[in-house]
C-alpha cells in the first residue's frame, strides 16, 4: 500500500512542477514584453519634451481650429499630419491674428519635425489584427519609428492624441532641428499627449 502511495505522490509532485514552471514562464513572457514596450517608449519620450508638447497642445486648443478638423478629418484615416501649412488649421480670424507665423516660430523654436493628430481607435483597432479599412492609410504613410513609437500607447483615455515628432541635432553644444535620414546625429524624439 505505500509504494501506492508513493507513485501518486511522485505524479502529483510532477504535475505540480510542471504547471509552476508553465506559469512562471508566462509572468516572465508577459513581464518581459511590458518591459520591451516601456524601453522603447522611454527611448523615444524625454521629460523636456513632455513640457514642450504640453505647450503645442495648449496652442492648438489656444489658438487654431483644431476642434473643427477632428469633425471633418478623421473619415477615410485615423491619422492627420498638422501643421501652419495645413489648409484648415486656422480660421479667417487667426490667419488675421498671424497665428499661421506663430505657429512656424513653434516649429522652429522646439526643433519640431511634425506633428500628428490620431484618433484613439487607431490605437486599439490598426495594431490587433483588425481588418479595419481605414487602418492601412493610417499607418502606411507613418515611418518605422512612429509606428513603433505609437504601439506602446496604450492608455486610450482620450479620443485623440498628438503625437509630436522632435528632430534635434547637437552642433557647437547647442540643439539645432536637423533632417532626419540626412543629417549625421540626428536625435528623434516622441511624445505624446491626450488633446
Amino acid at each position: 500500500m505505500k509504494k501506492k502511495n508513493r507513485g501518486f505522490i511522485i505524479i502529483e509532485t510532477i504535475i505540480t512542477v510542471v504547471v509552476l514552471s508553465t506559469s512562471l514562464l508566462y509572468l516572465y513572457s508577459s513581464y518581459s514584453s511590458i518591459i520591451n514596450r516601456e524601453e522603447t517608449r522611454l527611448y523615444y519620450d524625454d521629460v523636456a519634451y513632455i513640457y514642450r508638447t504640453n505647450y503645442v497642445r495648449k496652442f492648438l486648443e489656444g489658438y487654431t481650429n483644431v476642434e473643427a478638423i477632428k469633425d471633418y478629418g478623421f473619415e477615410n484615416s485615423y491619422v492627420i499630419t498638422i501643421g501652419p501649412s495645413f489648409d484648415s488649421m486656422f480660421t479667417s480670424d487667426q490667419i488675421a491674428s498671424n497665428m499661421k507665423g506663430s505657429m512656424e516660430n513653434l516649429f522652429n523654436t522646439f526643433n519640431i519635425n511634425q506633428i500628428l493628430l490620431i484618433d484613439s481607435d487607431m490605437l486599439n483597432n490598426c495594431y490587433n489584427d483588425s481588418d479595419d479599412p481605414k487602418c492601412e492609410p493610417s499607418t502606411s504613410n507613418l515611418s518605422y519609428a512612429i509606428n513603433s513609437y505609437l504601439q506602446t500607447l496604450n492608455n486610450t483615455t482620450y479620443n485623440y492624441y498628438i503625437v509630436v515628432e522632435y528632430s534635434e541635432q547637437t552642433v557647437d553644444g547647442k540643439l539645432n532641428k536637423c533632417i532626419p535620414g540626412t543629417d549625421e546625429g540626428c536625435t528623434l524624439y516622441y511624445v505624446s499627449l491626450g488633446i
